[in-house]
């Protein structure tokens, strides 16, 4: 009868079963007088492994939520250590990659420094030059042109001198004097003029070839002075334009390199700034994450255990357990 009632009840709630065999016992012992049979029952009443029962089952409930929670923190742990990560990894390859681009922009602004300090010097050189050059050609002219008109108005001179001459002695030797038209007298008593009665003065007829030849001399060298100045005033403004064209077109592309690699320079510079303050964000980014790494890591990686190992040894203590609370 007990073990048709046990087996009755045991499947369905072991509880009922064992209420409905104390009860039974019970019946039976004060049907029959057996003291033994309602001391049976009343031990089972008292079930002094129900403490145990308890305790165990309390533990193994335990642990199945301490798995819950585990992995509920497994899973925010990897959650946030893998973001953690990925941030350092992303601020590392921005540090690396905005370094590279400063050390490239400081060797540009570098180079474009040097070579505007060069043209600093050279734009103004270049100028000094073309002034100086403006200057001596103003000289030159100026002196070239005294010298032509010095020269003109000598040739002229002697032109004049020449003509002149060569009119009077061509004019002085046809000519004779007339004594009719003197008064007539003893010419013994005429005082000795050094050429005979009745001639003309005809001047230094005798030289007149000597002064027109010194004459022509002279006015070959005035007119080789005009020729030989002029010549050279030509050569001088040759050159002079030859210079200024040649400078000019110098001088614009230098102006135009000049600008150009004002403008490069202040692109770089303004990037360079631009680096510099992304490279300090990236590098505050950087050292959040390693922060937050270093935060997690006592919860989540210095646990004495890794996640498996608990695991597998809640299982076990799961298994002791319950195959103690069958028994």
């Amino acid at each position: 009868s007990v073990l048709s009632t046990l087996s009755r009840h045991s499947s369905a709630d072991p509880d009922a079963a064992k209420n409905a065999v104390m009860e039974l016992l019970h019946s039976q012992g004060t049907k029959l007088h057996s003291t033994l049979l309602i001391g049976l029952a009343n031990q089972i009443k008292a079930d002094p492994f129900a403490k145990v029962k308890k305790l165990i089952q309390d533990l193994i409930e335990r642990m199945l939520q301490e798995a819950a929670d585990e992995a509920d923190q497994k899973g925010w742990c990897d959650k946030a250590t893998a973001d953690a990560e990925q941030k350092r990894t992303y601020a590392v390859e921005k540090v690396a990659e905005l370094n590279a681009q400063s050390a490239e922009l400081e060797a540009t602004i570098g180079k474009l420094t040097e070579e505007l300090e060069v043209l600093d010097v050279e734009i103004p050189d270049l100028e000094q030059k073309q002034e100086d050059a403006t200057s001596m050609r103003k000289e030159e002219h100026a002196e070239n042109q005294a010298t032509v008109m010095e020269a003109e108005a000598g040739l002229e001179a002697v032109n004049e001198a020449i003509d002149i001459l060569d009119k009077f002695y061509k004019t002085a030797a046809k000519e004779k004097v007339d004594l009719g038209l003197v008064q007539k007298g003893p010419l013994d008593d005429a005082p000795d003029s050094g050429f005979d009665n009745g001639e003309a003065y005809t001047g230094a007829g005798g030289e007149s070839g000597g002064i027109l030849g010194m004459l022509d001399v002279i006015k070959s060298d005035f007119e080789r002075t005009i020729s030989t100045t002029n010549k050279a005033e030509d050569t001088n403004e040759k050159e002079y334009q030859k210079f200024m064209t040649e400078s000019s077109k110098s001088l614009a592309e230098k102006n135009v390199a000049h600008e150009m690699k004002t403008s490069q320079k202040d692109d770089a510079l303004a990037e360079l700034e631009s680096a510099d303050t992304d490279l300090r964000a990236q590098t505050d980014i950087l050292k959040v994450a390693i922060r937050e790494l270093l935060e997690l890591k006592p919860t989540c990686v210095d646990t004495g255990m890794t996640y498996e190992e608990r695991v597998a040894d809640r299982k076990s203590t799961r298994l002791n357990s319950s195959h103690q609370y069958d028994l």
